[in-house]
């Protein structure tokens, strides 16, 4: 397929230039290309509390490993020849979500408990002691453990500085308990403090640690600082992490497929980092072979190089860029894998399909949930450049003979028998809930020949059949998720009723732009009086490297933040 980006009319719906990709087998990437260099760092003694001291031993981890157990040991050799060891057992997490995350690790500073023997014994210095500190994790996709760069110090143990300070742990909470942790152990005594109070929920001192009450109806990532202070003066700020779901996540697995939306193509998997629109070409799959490149679950970068995405160790879910993968880690969830690629159609996922063996082991997984986008393909190519098909729809009027045109588009491929093949044979082969998220609006600065209304009309026709087939199959199982309205900036009547306006004539619009820069730039060349630019807050929800057809990482946080809460 070809991306034509040439200044003339705006266009294409959402869905649409979704297509990107086929095929692939089922597999894990088992190369470590994180870059990441693990590292334990020099352990020092915390201020003891109760006359129990502990131990704060910095970490270095990759960025994948966020949420996932880690186990430590510190050993303390003594100059008569006498050990002791201690194991501890934690999950070092990477702090607030960051929607498409370009770390390859993270800083963590555990809290090793040590018991009052030892505390005395530390209390009183050991100059020749030596201590140890090991760490090991396995990495998602891998069976052998990592071990981490040890560390000893030859000299005794150190205390820590007063305003050296552990990492405060993610804490996980239900929806029927407030969610409660250990405040941080430092190097002096530290008096802490609520300073940044989460704008939802509570959280406040208690005498035993800190404590969190959800707002009502809370659920998802929330977070809120403590401040520690010394002497009456500010000198450690630590951010505490919580996840509210009403399930435990330990009891929830996701596993996602479908196509590029759910792939989140244009950013490259290694590194976090969005496609550049030189970089296109690379990056449109053959038209045969199709390995997933430039997609955040995947490591492919080329789509002429390889024969089956080469995909992450956690499936993207550590770069949360991808909707199913932000949704995850706003709950805290790990059990996850990511196994769609841009541009599958439904026919490849059915038996006998390019993807009948990934399908068949998401099936042989079972997981509580399956999520995907799925049908948009291979009408887009037919839609956007295929004139044979639908060049009556050019010249056609919205509602009449357009409208009719994009139905009989759907009817040549099959639409509505394959989705519902897809979504039956799912519902009898597995016990998993199903959710499918609908399509978003994108306009971008390509010329197609649609205007920005009738890509809507496209847009709405996909998301119908979609929500219709899901209905037929089971509404019981299948839950058909509507994304928030990527808002063009233009008068989008008669599909969607205008009536903002940021214009000095007040020409009513849909709302404030969302869409990507250069479709920004094209919609207002077209629009000069009554285009309203956006968006309110943050980054476009569309990103520009493919002229503004895929959602950007806010993009796919507004789409996952539709979702419920898994339970």
């Amino acid at each position: 397929m070809t991306i034509v980006s040439r200044p003339i009319k705006p266009s294409v719906a959402v869905f649409l230039l979704v297509s990107m990709g086929l095929p692939a087998a089922v597999g894990t990437a088992q190369a470590d290309n994180s870059g990441a260099v693990p590292h334990a760092g020099v352990p020092s003694l915390a201020q003891p509390v109760k006359w129990r001291a502990a131990l704060l031993v910095p970490g270095n981890y990759p960025l994948d490993i966020s949420g996932r157990p880690v186990n430590g040991t510190i050993r303390f050799n003594f100059p008569n020849g006498k050990k002791i060891t201690r194991k501890w057992r934690a999950k070092p997490h990477s702090g607030s979500l960051r929607a498409g995350d370009r770390r390859a690790y993270f800083s963590y500073t555990h809290a090793v408990p040590i018991g009052r023997k030892l505390t005395r014994v530390m209390l009183k210095g050991h100059p020749r002691l030596q201590v140890e500190s090991n760490n090991r994790f396995i990495r998602p996709g891998f069976t052998k453990p990592t071990k981490s760069i040890g560390s000893a110090s030859l000299s005794g143990i150190n205390r820590a500085r007063s305003g050296f300070c552990s990492t405060p742990p993610l804490v996980l909470m239900n929806t029927s308990t407030p969610g409660q942790g250990d405040l941080p152990r430092c190097g002096g005594k530290v008096r802490w403090r609520v300073t940044d109070q989460t704008d939802r929920g509570l959280a406040s001192i208690t005498p035993n640690g800190f404590q969190f009450v959800r707002a009502r109806t809370q659920t998802g990532a929330d977070e809120f600082t403590l401040t520690g202070s010394v002497r009456g003066r500010p000198v450690v700020d630590r951010t505490v992490q919580i996840r509210i779901n009403p399930t435990p996540v330990s009891n929830i697995s996701i596993r996602a497929m479908g196509d590029s939306v759910t792939a989140g193509f244009g950013y490259f998997g290694k590194t976090g980092k969005p496609m550049g629109i030189t970089q296109l070409p690379d990056c449109k799959p053959a038209a045969v072979i199709f390995n997933d490149a430039c997609s955040s679950n995947a490591y492919n970068r080329n789509a002429s190089i390889g024969k089956s995405p080469d995909y992450l160790p956690d499936y993207g879910l550590s770069r949360n860029i991808a909707w199913p993968a932000q949704w995850a880690n706003a709950h805290g969830v790990t059990d996850y894998k990511n196994y769609a690629v841009s541009g599958s159609a439904p026919v490849d996922w059915l038996p006998g399909g390019q993807f009948d063996k990934t399908r068949r082991q998401i099936e042989k997984d079972n997981p509580d949930y399956i999520v995907m986008t799925m049908g948009a393909n291979p009408l887009l190519s037919d839609i956007l450049f295929g004139i044979g098909n639908i060049g009556c729809a050019l010249e056609s009027d919205l509602f009449g003979d357009f409208r009719q045109c994009i139905l009989d588009a759907f009817a040549s491929v099959d639409l509505t028998q394959r989705l519902k093949a897809l979504y039956t044979e799912l519902v009898d082969n597995t016990t998993s809930r199903i959710v499918l998220m609908q399509y978003h609006l994108a306009v971008p600065a390509a010329d197609v020949g649609y205007s920005a209304v009738q890509i809507e009309m496209i847009d709405d026709l996909m998301n119908e059949t979609i929500a219709s087939e899901a209905t037929r199959v089971s509404p019981e199982r299948i839950t058909v998720i509507t994304p928030p309205r990527f808002f063009v900036g233009i008068d989008m009547r008669p599909l969607y009723e205008s009536t903002f306006s940021c214009s000095y004539f007040d020409f009513k619009v849909d709302g404030r732009s969302v869409q990507a820069d250069p479709a920004q730039d094209f919609l207002e060349a077209l629009h000069p009086f009554s285009f309203c630019p956006g968006p309110t807050a943050g980054p476009p929800w569309t990103i520009s490297g493919d002229t503004g057809i895929h959602p950007s990482a806010t993009g796919y946080s507004q789409m996952a933040g539709q979702i419920p809460a898994p339970e």
